[in-house]
């Protein structure tokens, strides 16, 4: 009879542990010594400029630059695997890409050239556009539709 107790106990945890909510498609911390940019197979050496994209597969794709996961994003096309989420490194944090928002001008030093960068907030953007004294604040959907002129 014990047995059959641990037996029960054993498998309804199972179920437990195997149905439990959704997974989480989390970015994972970049490491500069092993990361590699999938797009122009450039080491992802500044993880301020760092992107990446979880497949829900689990796998991550890791990107040096806004613009080499966009280039990714738009080209990819893989119904049994599909992007579950993307993310940006902005002000120290992964957020979102699709809660971001991004100051755009040719002249902001980025990766590959594509003088996009991520921010966590519009107000942010906003202040560094300020700062700089030149640029554009750009939403998720602008970005979507931004031309790029880097490396693409």
């Amino acid at each position: 009879m014990t047995w059959r107790f641990g037996t029960v106990v054993a498998a309804v945890g199972l179920l437990l542990a195997t149905s439990c909510g959704k997974p989480s498609y989390e970015p994972r911390p970049i490491n500069p010594d092993i990361d590699v940019c999938i797009i122009c197979n450039m080491s992802v050496a500044n993880e301020d400029y760092a992107t990446e994209v979880v497949l829900t597969d689990g796998k991550i794709m890791t990107f040096d630059d806004i613009g080499c996961m966009m280039d990714y994003i738009q080209s990819y096309h893989n119904a049994d695997n599909p992007i579950a989420k993307s993310y940006v490194y902005a002000a120290s944090n992964w957020v979102e890409l699709e809660q971001a928002w991004f100051a755009y001008h040719q002249d902001f030093w980025t990766p590959m050239a594509n003088g996009v960068l991520a921010f966590p907030n519009k107000e942010q953007a906003e202040q560094y556009v300020t700062q700089e004294g030149k640029g554009n604040v750009l939403s998720f959907s602008d970005l979507k539709q931004h031309k790029w002129d880097g490396h693409q």
